[in-house]
Formats: C-alpha cells, sequence, structure tokens
C-alpha cells in the first residue's frame, strides 16, 4: 500500500539514535569546547537548532546547527561575538564559510570537507531570567535582528505534521531544488494543517492536500511564530517560486495517479510516466478492462451537453455531463448487447473505482448505443464498448481516456 511505502520512505531515513551519538561525538563535542575555550569567564548557552531540534530530521540531509548564545550582561557586542567566533574556529584550523547570521563550519586541517557541513549560529540575548529573545548579527546587512530561533524550534517540534515536512523535504533533496525548510515548515503548519489537514488523514492524505496547494506557494501570507510582524513570503524570490511550485505541481500529478510505484518513483527524484500510472491503477481494479484489445469496428464517440465533440484523452475539467455512444458497424443485426467498462482510476476516485460492465440503451433513430455520466475526479478513467453478437462472438472498442483535471 502506497500509505505502508511512503512510512518506509520515513523510516529508512530517519535518524538513529547511533548516528546522533556520531553527530555529537565527531562534530557538536569538538566546535563546542572551541566555543567554550574562547570566551574565558563566559558560559555561553549551546544548543541543537535546525532539524534535528525540530524532528525533521532525515539521514541523507542531516546538516547540524548549533545555537550560541551568550548571555545578556556580556559585554560583547553581537558584532563581536559573531566575528570573534569565527576567529576562533580559523584559529582552531576549521574551513569556514561566513552567512548571514551563521558561520558555516565544513571541515577541519584534516579533513577539507566533511560529511555534513555545521551552522553555527552566534547571538545575544536580549535580557537574563529565562528569556529566549535574541540579537542576531545580520553580517550582509551589517545590523542586528531580534529573533527566537528556540520558539521557532518549539513551534515546528510541538506539531502534528513532522514527518509531512520530512517527506516533502526528502522529495526536495531528492529533485534537488531550493525550498527554504523554514518557509516550508510554516506553510505545513499554518497554511495547510489548519485550513486542510485532519486527525484522520493517511500521510498519503496529507501529502496529497499539501502537494494540492502548489499554486499559492509565494503568494500566501505566513508570518515568523518569534515575529508577527515578519511577513515570510518574500524568503523566495519569484523565479525560485516559479521552480518551487512546478515542481510541486509534478508532485501532486504523480500522487493523483494512485499508483505506488509511480508515488515512490518520484519521491525518489526519479522520471515517471502518468498515463502509464493510471493505466495500472484501472486495471488493478478491472479484471473486464482490456486496454490492449481493440477492434476497428466497435467505435465510442463523446459530446458533452452542449453537443460538443470530446477526444479521448483531452482534458476536461470536472462537472460535465457526457454522452459516450457506440457504434458496431456492419454488425447490428447480429448485436446482442452492449455493455460500457467504466474504470476509473486515481486518488480521487479511490471511493467510487468502477470497472465491471455497465448497460446501455439503444437510440433507435441514430442506431447507436449510448450512456450518459458526468466528470466528477480528476485522473484519468477508461471507457471501453464490448459487444456480444448472438453468434457468440465479441468485439471490444479501443478504450476511450477520459482526462479530467480542475487545476
Amino acid at each position: 500500500m502506497i500509505v505502508d511505502e511512503l512510512n518506509k520512505i520515513l523510516n529508512e531515513n530517519s535518524v538513529k539514535n547511533d548516528y546522533r551519538a556520531e553527530l555529537k561525538e565527531d562534530y557538536r563535542v569538538p566546535l563546542e569546547s572551541v566555543l567554550r575555550s574562547a570566551f574565558d569567564g563566559i558560559n555561553p548557552h549551546i544548543i541543537y537548532g535546525g532539524s534535528l531540534a525540530k524532528g525533521t530530521p532525515n539521514r541523507n540531509s542531516c546538516d547540524m546547527d548549533l545555537l550560541c548564545y551568550f548571555p545578556a550582561d556580556c559585554a560583547l557586542s553581537v558584532e563581536s561575538i559573531y566575528n570573534g567566533i569565527a576567529k576562533a574556529l580559523t584559529d582552531a584550523h576549521y574551513w569556514i564559510e561566513k552567512k548571514n547570521s551563521a558561520i558555516c563550519v565544513k571541515g577541519d586541517y584534516n579533513n577539507y570537507k566533511w560529511d555534513i557541513s555545521v551552522d553555527v549560529v552566534p547571538g545575544k540575548y536580549t535580557q537574563n531570567e529565562n528569556n529566549e529573545d535574541v540579537f542576531l548579527w545580520c553580517n550582509r546587512d551589517r545590523c542586528r535582528l531580534k529573533s527566537n530561533p528556540e520558539k521557532q524550534i518549539g513551534y515546528v517540534k510541538n506539531s502534528k505534521y513532522k514527518d509531512l515536512i520530512r517527506l516533502v523535504k526528502l522529495y526536495r533533496d531528492n529533485r534537488n531544488f531550493k525550498f527554504k525548510s523554514f518557509y516550508l515548515e510554516i506553510f505545513v503548519i499554518d497554511y495547510i494543517g489548519e485550513n486542510e489537514l485532519e486527525d484522520n488523514d493517511t500521510i498519503y492524505d496529507q501529502l496529497v492536500k499539501f502537494s494540492s496547494h502548489f499554486s499559492d506557494i509565494g503568494k500566501v501570507s505566513l508570518f515568523d511564530p518569534a515575529n508577527s510582524n515578519n511577513n515570510i513570503s518574500d524568503i523566495h524570490d519569484d523565479y525560485e517560486n516559479i521552480i518551487i511550485r512546478n515542481q510541486i505541481k509534478d508532485l501532486y500529478d504523480a500522487l493523483l495517479t494512485n499508483d505506488e510505484r509511480t508515488i515512490i518513483s518520484i519521491m525518489n527524484g526519479e522520471s515517471v510516466d502518468l498515463n502509464k500510472a493510471y493505466e495500472h491503477d484501472a486495471i488493478s481494479h478491472s479484471s473486464a478492462l482490456r486496454l490492449n484489445m481493440g477492434q476497428a469496428n466497435v467505435i465510442i464517440t463523446c459530446n458533452d451537453e452542449k453537443g460538443n465533440s470530446i477526444l479521448s484523452s483531452q482534458i476536461i475539467p470536472k462537472n460535465v455531463d457526457l454522452r459516450f455512444d457506440v457504434m458496431c458497424l456492419g454488425c447490428y443485426v447480429e448485436i446482442e448487447s452492449v455493455h460500457l467498462i467504466i474504470s476509473n482510476a486515481g486518488y480521487e476516485s479511490i471511493c467510487c473505482p468502477r470497472g465491471k460492465e455497465e448497460t446501455t440503451e439503444f437510440d433507435r433513430y441514430r442506431r447507436v448505443y449510448w450512456r450518459k455520466e458526468t466528470t466528477l475526479y480528476n485522473g484519468n478513467h477508461y471507457v471501453q464498448a464490448i459487444v456480444r453478437l448472438k453468434n457468440k462472438r465479441t468485439y471490444y472498442s479501443m478504450p476511450f481516456i477520459v482526462k479530467i483535471r480542475d487545476y
């Protein structure tokens, strides 16, 4: 089942306790020792930040954030703390890169490039007595910024959607596009979680509901939980938002097929064939359907309620009334029965897969067999005529594909 496979992906990419211990022993302990010894008499508060603290790490992208916050009564300015930590790390023979509010440690003199990178985030508490607000130094803008990373961490850590966030991050990393975790987290929790997700949703349901809002990414207002005045919607530029929306739409397209192999493939960053995926789903619940069988003398035509011709595989919206006409050229006198096999395919039609033979009516004036249907579910749905003659011969039409999209 798709839910089982998605949970398997989560489990295979989880950060186990032995790996956490390895990260602490090989990276955190040595770095923390440097940071504490460089500022004699000052005891900075050093804790994990990022995905390790939030409960959303994946093994393949588990970079480490170390928050290093100095007490409010420390005489050093925030800028001095930032530059002092950068110098201490350099003096200890670490390879570093100054980012805006963090110092990225990429390796040491024995190993130019580590398996992971560590972002050390210097800061200074705004006041003492259990206050969590801190000033961070913005190195590019040459100013300090008031924030509360510990509150941001708790906001994600205490949410119900950490597995969903992890799955989207895995997809992001496997498809290699930029989608900042902070924006992703708030989009999931505040926009999708509050408005869409229900307690009985499976992880598959959650992923579908998230990706269905691909067009909203970068367009809705989202606010930093540590600072309600900070709208983070512009965290990506227009070009980046277009890429993110296109990538999440690709995910949505694949998820709607309800085909396990296709969904796992796209989660792994592989290319997929949506038409084949829908075919596989349609066949899975219809033993009557014959997608590779069809005689030229059995023809299905389709029109909407206004009489407009609808072609097979033409994209049409939901809530359109259709009439299917079946003609069997040269064999009307011999016809015993005409049925339509209607097999719905895709996530939205799980509640109504159908797939059995269904009756038609005969139009004496037009000499066709017909049946009316209404488009209800996104997906590729298959209509195939089966004509039985009195001489016991059976003919199938080529399948007519009803391709419904409302997004």
